[in-house]
């Protein structure tokens, strides 16, 4: 990229649009149809800190929290996680102290100020379920006449384990007069298969009770990529680390946390549009309320078009702990990556063969061995003899090299890795933009991933990349790097990039609109990602992203129906 304009993702519906031949975030003047009565909705985000235990305490301050924030126009309002009861528990005896029924007080509390002010309230406690015995961390949804319109129950619990039961129910989408809303909890967020499952039901409003330090940009991405609406209410203050018994019963079994949690640590409460445009965002340590007019829809579209037939290995169980052990990918170890851009060129193939050596030489410099070279999407022109000069540099330097060829009026966009071996590896661009000009027949109908020496790669496009499910059925073939030629632009790029190494997989990127990154997999080094304009060289390790995680207690069918315009799930 030579110039850093980025363009804010604002107006009515952000979509990736082809520009040039190249592909932007843009806002067309079809938008979205706003619910007949009303364009907007006032909503409210309490940025609250429960006091550990004292449910009496907590309870009375949320009331006093959500009556302002009623009061004050709001016609949805949310809540923090665990919110009538502060979140350090660690066993199922000490959840018992503080855990409530439904219908309970707290949740008959806030009826009363949902049933006062007609207003929808969403908030999280500890549920109690005393026909089964069993203990949930939940998010209440209340209807404006106080009744409970949904009770969710967070799938992705670590230590809330030691008293949080297993559930396998999909994430609730409720139809309001404000569109259709949808609960999720705190981490279900980073496991993007639950905000995608509620968008793919026609959510356009995500409602995320949290304690968790979170960014802006992730809540904005996730917003951007499922075109809906999010509010995140979070916490902040100090918790406890739980103390392990000598001896102990069922009840009071403890798993306690290596350290005192700490909701300080980046927690914020944010209100953003579905086009990433952030109405609210509190961070400070004082109870507080953040609002926003968000636009009421009755329709939703994905940025980019889904293909849930190519997502078949989702329901397939590949990252069972000993199946994974079968993969045979080659050996793990670490070798160099370079994503390079030498900017605008007359002679792309001959600039080519003289960065990729520069990025040789100086991975040979810092003592590493240079296997990977990507170049960015719509850099390269149809060269016979260029080609032919590249094939011979990768077998002579041992070096891989993947270009990219423009969409023609007959095809789409085509990638090639140029190997070190003598083969050459093509592939043809699986999505489209939403309304891209090019036909959905060109498309290529399945993903490639190829095993060299260095890892198992995987060929893929900018555009590829923005449905999450491309990084999931990547994770299960067990894809060690993604090489990803780009001509994109977004000042969300680079959280799209770190969020899909949550899958465990390294992305290297070359990107002909904006900064050239790679970005590491497996939480194993700091940084976690490098980018710069012109050259990332970053060295890998395949053993940091061979053991990968699933998501827990998600069925995957919520996100392979066929696809169907009518049902906003394409």
């Amino acid at each position: 990229m030579r110039s850093r304009t980025f363009r804010t993702l604002c107006g009515t519906t952000a979509l990736l649009m082809v520009t040039a031949g190249a592909v932007t975030l843009e806002s067309p003047a079809a938008a979205a149809a706003p619910v007949a009565g009303s364009r907007t909705v006032k909503v409210a985000t309490v940025h609250f800190a429960p006091v550990e235990g004292d449910v009496a305490r907590n309870r009375a301050q949320l009331v006093a929290l959500a009556e302002r924030a009623a009061r004050g126009g709001a016609k949805i309002i949310v809540l923090p996680e665990m919110a009538t009861s502060g979140y350090s528990f660690f066993s199922r005896s000490e959840i018992a102290a503080v855990a409530e029924t439904i219908p309970g007080a707290s949740s008959d509390a806030l009826a009363r100020v949902a049933d006062r002010y007609d207003a929808y309230i969403a908030f999280g406690m500890p549920q109690y379920v005393p026909a089964e015995n069993l203990y949930f961390n939940v998010a209440v949804l209340l209807d404006p006449q106080g009744k409970v319109a949904s009770v969710y129950r967070k799938r992705n619990h670590l230590l809330e384990s030691s008293y949080n039961a297993i559930t396998y129910a999909p994430v609730p989408t409720v139809e309001t007069p404000y569109g259709r809303v949808a609960l999720v909890i705190c981490s279900d967020m980073f496991y993007s298969q639950y905000p995608r499952s509620a968008a793919v039901d026609g959510a356009t409003l995500l409602l995320a009770p949290a304690n968790v330090g979170i960014d802006t940009d992730f809540v904005r991405l996730r917003a951007v990529e499922n075109d809906f609406s999010t509010i995140v209410s979070n916490r902040y203050g100090e918790g406890t680390a739980g103390v392990k018994p000598t001896a102990f019963t069922q009840d009071s079994f403890t798993i306690p946390s290596p350290f005192p949690y700490n909701f300080d640590f980046g927690s914020r409460s944010v209100v953003t549009t579905n086009t990433g445009e952030v109405l609210a965002d509190l961070s400070a340590r004082s109870d507080d309320i953040g609002y926003g007019e968000l636009p009421v829809r009755r329709t939703r579209t994905f940025p980019v078009e889904r293909r849930p037939g190519m997502y078949a290995l989702l329901a397939q169980d590949t990252l069972e702990s000993y199946t994974q052990t079968q993969f045979r990918q080659p050996a793990a170890g670490r070798f160099a990556a370079a994503a390079i851009d030498p900017g605008p060129t007359t002679t792309p193939w001959a600039t080519a063969l003289e960065a990729t050596e520069q990025a040789r030489v100086a991975a040979a410099a810092a003592g590493q061995t240079l296997r990977l070279a990507v170049f960015p999407a719509n850099w390269f022109t149809v060269d016979a003899a260029g080609l032919t000069n590249l094939r011979r540099y990768a077998r002579a330097n041992n070096v891989d090299v993947l270009v990219h060829y423009p969409a023609t009026a007959n095809d789409a966009p085509k990638s090639l890795l140029v190997t070190s071996t003598g083969t050459d590896y093509p592939y043809v661009r699986t999505h489209r933009a939403r309304y891209e000009a090019i036909a959905p027949a060109r498309l290529s109908h399945d993903f490639w991933v190829v095993d060299r020496d260095y890892g198992r790669v995987a060929l893929m496009q900018d555009v590829d990349m923005v449905p999450p499910e491309t990084a999931h059925v990547l994770s299960r073939m067990g894809v060690d790097v993604v090489a990803v030629n780009a001509d994109l632009r977004s000042d969300l790029l680079s959280r799209l990039w770190q969020s899909r190494t949550g899958e465990y997989l390294h992305i290297v990127v070359a990107n002909k609109q904006a900064p050239e990154g790679v970005y590491l997999g497996g939480y194993q080094e700091f940084p976690s990602f490098t980018e710069q304009e012109g050259r990332v060289l970053r060295e890998l390790d395949t053993g940091h992203v061979r053991k990968k995680p699933a998501a827990r207690f998600f069925d995957y069918r919520a996100i392979l129906e066929p696809c169907k315009p009518e049902a906003l799930n394409c």
